[in-house]
Order: C-alpha cells, then sequence, then structure tokens
C-alpha cells in the first residue's frame, strides 16, 4: 500500500483526467443548459407571467340586479384575498403546502422525502407546492411526465420572483377546480352550500379545502361519508400545523355540514327569459368579442323584469295550451314533449307558436320578451327576426295618413264594394265578416277592423305618404309597394310593431329600444352605459288622435274583450288577422308601457276557424298588460293643447243637432273639425250637453271577433 502512493503518475496522465474532468463538466453544463432552452421554448414569456389572468364568467343581470345567465368556459368568479376565510386560507395551506410561506416555489425537503416515499416504499405522494399546482393549471397539462413536472418547477420559482405569497394564493384559491364546473373558491361556495365564500362556516371551510386533493371523490354531493373523513385530516394537519387547537379542531369536527343541492342563483329555469338573454349575448358578442365575453367577467345590467317576464310567459303559454286542446291539433307542445322524451322528435316545429313583447314607452327599454315556447325547442326569435304579415294591424297607419290628409275621426267612408286594377290584376278587396255595411265613420272602420272603406283610402293618398310614416315609426324591413299594403301586405316584425305603438303612447316622440343599461369590466370600470335615444316622429296632437281612436277599439271595438281577461285600466290598441287566420297580432299600450302579441304556427299554416287577433292574441295581453297595470296603477292619456272636441252626428259626420239620432263627443285635430250641422235631421244646433248614444248605435256588429 506505501508504495501505491509512492507511484509516480505519469504527466500525460493526468493532463488526460483533468481534460477529460473538463469536457465532462462543460458536457454536462451544455447539456444542462440545452435542456433548459428546450424545456423553457414553450413556456410563457416573463410579461405573461406579469399579467396572468384567469378566465372569469360574465354575470347577466335583471333590472332588479337578479342574476339571469352566466356565460363561462370556466365558472369562476374572482375574490380578494381579504374576502376569502383565514380559516380557510389556514386549511388549504396545511393540507396542501404546510412550508408555502417559506419555500421559493420548490420545497426541496419536502421533494426528496417524496422520492424516498415513492421509490423505496413504494407509496405515491405529490411533491406540488401551491405555487407549482397554480403553474400547472395556468400554463400547463395534466399529464404525468417528467418534462412537465420541469417545466412546472421553473414556472414556480419564475411566479415567486415576481409575486408576493399573498398574490399567489390569491391565484391559486380563485384558480383551483373544486367540482361539479367550480372554479375557485367562490363558485364552489356556491356550487356546494348556496352562499359566498365569506359566509362559509368553519365546518363548510375546512371540507372545501379537503375536496382540492381529489374533488370528485371528497364532494358532498357524492360521497359526504368520504368528505368527513378528508376533513378529519384538514384538521389534524392544522393542528400539526399549528393553526388549530385539539379541541377547537373537534368542535369543527363534530359539525355536520348540508350541502346546497341547487345554487340559489339557479333556481330561475335554464329554458327562462331564453330569448332575450340570447339576445343581449349576440350584442355583446358582436361588440367585444368571445373571448372578453366568455373569458374577461364581464358584468351586465339589463331591462328585462323577471316577474313581468314570469307573467308573459305563463299567459302566453297557458293560453296556447288551451287553443291547442280546443282545436284538437294533430301536432300540440305536449305531444311534441312526449316525443322528444323518448327520442322521437319531429323533423319540423309544427306546433302552435306566440311571441310576445313589453316595451317602456319613455325610455325605450325592453322589459320582457318571449321569443317563442320553448327555447330549447327553437332558437328563433318570433319577436325579433320573424317578419309577418300585418294584417289590419297595420291600419293604424293608414288612418294617421288620413289624419293628415285633412279627414277626421267623424269622417264618414263607404263600405261598399270596390275594385281597383292594379296593372298587374284586379284588386277586389273583402271584409272580414264578407258583407257591406255602406257608410261608417272613421273611427268605427279603423276600430272594427273594417277593410273596404280602408282600401279605397288608397285612391285619395296613395302609398307615398303611408311609407313615409312607417319609415318615421322606425319600420326598417322593406315593405311592397302595393295597394294591398293599405290592408298589411307584406312583412313586419313584433319588435317594430311594438316600437311605432309605443310612438303613439310616448306623445309623437319615437325611442330607440334596448336591452342593456350599463357593461362593467371585472374591475369595475364601465365599458357602456345607454342613452336614451328619442327623436320627434310625429306632431303630439296627431299621436294623442291615433291614441283616442285606439282607445275605442278596447272599448267598443274588436278588442272589448279585454276588460273581461283581465284588462281593466285605460288602455288603447289593434287587433290583426290575415287572410285564413295564419297570423294573429294584438298590440296595445298604455301611457307606460307598450306590448304586442304574435301568434301563428312556425310555418304560414292556417290556425282555423276563428282564430282571430281577438281569440288567439289579445286574451294573452290581457292577461300578463292586466297584472302589469294592475300594480302601476290607472293612467290617462293626456291630451295636448290644442286639440277640440264637439258633438258630432255619427250618421253624417256633421256638427249634430237636436234631431240627430246618433251622436257622440268627438275630438279633432287643431282647425280640422266639422264646420257645418247636420241638414239631414234637422232641428237646431246641439247644446253639446246632450245624448252620447256611442258608435253601438251604429252598428252592433263586429268585423273581426
Amino acid at each position: 500500500m506505501r508504495r501505491f502512493f509512492q507511484l509516480t503518475i505519469p504527466l500525460w496522465f493526468v493532463r488526460a483526467f483533468l481534460i477529460l474532468a473538463i469536457l465532462v463538466v462543460l458536457g454536462s453544463v451544455g447539456a444542462t443548459i440545452y435542456g433548459l432552452d428546450q424545456l423553457t421554448q414553450d413556456l410563457p414569456s416573463l410579461e405573461s407571467l406579469q399579467s396572468i389572468e384567469s378566465p372569469v364568467k360574465t354575470l347577466i343581470f335583471a333590472a332588479n340586479g337578479d342574476t339571469l345567465r352566466e356565460f363561462y368556459t370556466e365558472n369562476r368568479t374572482l375574490v380578494p384575498l381579504s374576502r376569502i376565510p383565514l380559516l380557510l386560507q389556514d386549511a388549504v395551506i396545511s393540507v396542501e403546502d404546510r412550508r408555502f410561506q417559506s419555500h421559493y416555489g420548490i420545497d426541496l425537503r419536502r421533494l426528496v422525502g417524496v422520492v424516498y416515499y415513492n421509490l423505496v416504499r413504494g407509496n405515491r405522494h405529490g411533491a406540488s407546492t401551491l405555487t407549482q399546482q397554480l403553474a400547472r393549471n395556468l400554463f400547463l397539462t395534466p399529464e404525468k411526465r417528467i418534462t412537465r413536472k420541469l417545466k412546472e418547477m421553473i414556472l414556480a420559482v419564475q411566479i415567486e420572483q415576481i409575486y408576493t405569497k399573498d398574490e399567489i394564493l390569491a391565484m391559486y384559491l380563485n384558480e383551483i377546480y373544486l367540482g361539479k364546473g367550480a372554479y375557485g373558491v367562490q363558485a364552489a361556495a356556491h356550487t356546494f352550500f348556496g352562499k359566498d365564500v365569506w359566509e362559509l362556516t368553519d365546518a363548510e371551510a375546512t371540507m372545501m379545502a379537503g375536496m382540492i386533493q381529489l374533488p370528485e371523490r371528497y364532494s358532498p354531493f357524492n360521497h359526504l361519508d368520504q368528505a368527513y373523513k378528508r376533513r378529519a385530516t384538514v384538521l389534524e394537519t392544522m393542528i400539526s400545523a399549528g393553526n388549530l387547537t385539539r379541541a377547537e379542531a373537534e368542535t369543527i369536527g363534530a359539525t355536520e355540514v348540508y350541502p346546497q343541492t341547487v345554487d340559489p342563483r339557479d333556481m330561475v329555469s335554464p329554458g327562462f327569459a331564453g330569448y332575450f338573454v340570447e339576445e343581449v349575448r349576440k350584442i355583446l358578442e358582436q361588440d367585444y368579442g368571445a373571448t372578453q365575453l366568455y373569458k374577461e367577467g364581464l358584468k351586465v345590467y339589463t331591462t328585462l323584469v323577471p316577474r313581468y317576464q314570469v307573467w308573459m310567459e305563463e299567459a302566453l303559454e297557458n293560453h296556447l295550451t288551451t287553443e291547442e286542446t280546443a282545436r284538437e291539433y294533430e301536432m300540440t307542445k305536449a305531444i311534441y314533449d312526449s316525443l322528444t322524451s323518448v327520442n322521437e322528435k319531429p323533423g319540423s316545429m309544427e306546433y302552435l307558436q306566440g311571441a310576445a313583447l313589453l316595451q317602456d314607452v319613455r325610455t325605450g327599454a325592453l322589459l320582457g320578451m318571449v321569443g317563442g315556447r320553448s327555447f330549447k325547442d327553437y332558437k328563433w326569435n318570433l319577436a325579433t327576426q320573424s317578419s309577418r304579415q300585418p294584417g289590419s294591424i297595420f291600419e293604424p297607419f293608414i288612418y294617421l295618413t288620413a289624419l293628415q290628409s285633412g279627414y277626421t275621426p267623424c269622417s264618414i267612408l263607404m263600405d261598399t264594394p270596390f275594385v281597383l286594377d292594379t296593372g298587374v290584376s284586379l284588386w277586389r278587396p273583402k271584409n272580414f265578416s264578407g258583407r257591406f255595411r255602406g257608410p261608417m265613420t272613421l273611427r268605427f272602420a279603423l276600430t272594427r277592423s273594417v277593410n273596404t272603406p280602408t282600401a279605397k283610402l288608397y285612391l285619395d293618398f296613395g302609398l307615398a305618404p303611408v311609407l313615409e310614416n312607417v319609415r318615421a315609426l322606425g319600420f326598417t324591413t322593406k315593405l311592397p309597394r302595393v295597394p294591398a299594403l293599405f290592408l298589411g301586405a307584406g312583412e313586419v316584425t313584433l319588435r317594430e310593431v311594438v316600437a311605432a305603438y309605443s310612438t303613439f303612447a310616448n306623445h309623437g316622440v319615437y325611442t330607440t329600444q334596448h336591452l342593456i343599461t350599463r357593461v362593467e369590466s371585472a374591475d369595475g370600470e364601465i365599458l357602456f352605459e345607454v342613452r336614451i335615444q328619442q327623436r320627434d316622429a310625429l306632431d303630439p296632437a296627431e299621436a294623442y288622435m291615433m291614441t283616442n281612436l285606439l282607445r275605442t277599439t278596447l272599448l267598443e271595438g274588436t278588442a272589448r274583450g279585454a276588460s273581461w281577461r283581465g284588462f281593466k285600466k285605460t288602455g288603447a290598441g289593434k287587433t290583426g288577422t290575415t287572410n285564413e287566420s295564419t297570423n294573429a297580432w294584438f298590440c296595445g299600450f298604455t301611457p307606460s308601457f307598450c306590448a304586442g302579441v304574435w301568434v301563428g304556427f312556425d310555418r304560414a299554416l292556417p290556425m282555423g276557424k276563428g282564430a282571430t287577433g281577438s281569440r288567439m292574441a289579445l286574451p294573452i295581453w290581457a292577461k300578463f298588460m292586466g297584472k302589469i297595470t294592475d300594480e302601476k296603477g290607472d293612467e290617462p292619456f293626456i291630451r295636448p293643447p290644442g286639440i277640440m272636441e264637439e258633438t258630432v252626428c255619427l250618421r253624417t259626420g256633421m256638427l249634430a243637432t237636436t234631431g240627430c239620432d246618433s251622436t257622440a263627443a268627438e275630438v279633432f285635430l287643431p282647425d280640422n273639425f266639422p264646420q257645418d250641422f247636420c241638414d239631414v235631421h234637422g232641428g237646431q244646433l246641439h247644446n253639446f250637453q246632450g245624448v252620447d248614444k256611442d258608435f253601438q248605435t251604429l252598428d252592433d256588429e263586429d268585423s273581426e271577433f
């Protein structure tokens, strides 16, 4: 042995050894650098790490603050660390990463221990710190590979260099998945316990901390017994970490937890206001893009009033169900639903449909929207997207033009046969009743939906002034330039009709409709706030005259059934029915609200005998508008200055005399009222305080029922 130490080592060997050692070191360093370079090539940049943002859900609120719907890729609501209970923070740190406050992203002590247990004892333990878990959830995949683990460590170290421990913990608690689609502790608190995270009890908070490891196994919904066992483990680790005393842990451990099976915000049916919410979603995606809508946590405040929406949906569904049963249709919604439940869904939507729209006449806010009977079955919005023939619901725009052309409410029109050569064919307008009644007042013709005298107005002023009026009242749908437009040819949307009728109620001021009042970013920045857009469309006196005429429709005309169907307050409106009863309409208003209803099939199919606006649409309107106006209280229509009132003879349209057997007090535009007294019935000029026999004396029958 002594001789061995006395051996002389050749210089070439020493040199070779040193060179080899240097090469090995350089190779190792090079390999390490190369490996790190390869690992970091697809990792996020430092700039990305400095602006970490988890996907956050967008919340859609009703006018009263209720949550209507949530849009998200991940169900997450961010909350600051200060709003998360300290006990929950301590529980998570104790069970997931006890040395979180002291390590720099990687817990070497824990890593060595885990390697020992995994290799020597065969146990499987995880060594990821909270920071590593955060890095994996934000930027990596869950695959179990060494390269992924190394990337996770690199990112964890970088994150620790950029953020404080409190910032990392806050991101982790808002990011972590806890099962049932809930990301972050706030979403999980609502999902599992029906409350905000800051309202959690100690028993609930410690149970939630235990769910992080295996959300499905330890879910209180799926396995409450396993959730209790896991909570016991959490409590023991908190005792070991010095976060709880034994007595405190025993008290928490003895407390029962009652999972909330339904999130209170989900109490509203997923289909509730489905068409309204979809309209809002389309606006948001168009204005802000899909990424901002689904990932950046917008807060969207809308105009929808939930109780009005409920009343509208119930009124429409109940009435259409009654009509389906009474008419014995081959396909009803009930039959359709039963077929769908056994996977025999029909190829087309064949059951009776309907739509309703409610507007605040002053602001243009859409307070309720029913675009069909089931958003699940039928996504096409019949209130906003579907164009249908309006029939006689279009007639008020003809009579508005007549008033502007010198006619008065008591002008005598002739209900007699009429043929017009259009240059293409002969047009022979007919009344719904199939009869002709001779002379009648303009008010009577409008409120009873008498077609022939309406059609004859074409001979006086033609299409141009009518088209000018409908454009002023907000119609954008292209209308046919044919005489039949006077009887509702062409197609319009329910939304256009409601906006136009709202102008009558709003003293001639057209107000642009809107569904959204405000949009905020996740941090509270106001991105949009509605500005009421109004413009003068009609003279206030003209608007009042139309309102006054349409009041008669509800009092004596085709809509007089509204009073015994629920609507008993002051209102005005018009029914509409198209040929063969393929479309039934009613649009009516008060000084505050305007609502329209349409009923028909998806395709233009006849609904059957007597399927008029009075029977199919009016009852729906009267039911929900009755409730709305009962709550609001009765409101009068305010008469603007200059409107004249005189007593007239309903048979001649002249100023009434004592000999006239049918008279009524009538209103007139300024400087456009009868100047002569009736020369048919004789007698002295009426003293304006006498009999008022209304229009029932003229004729007791209606053209449309």
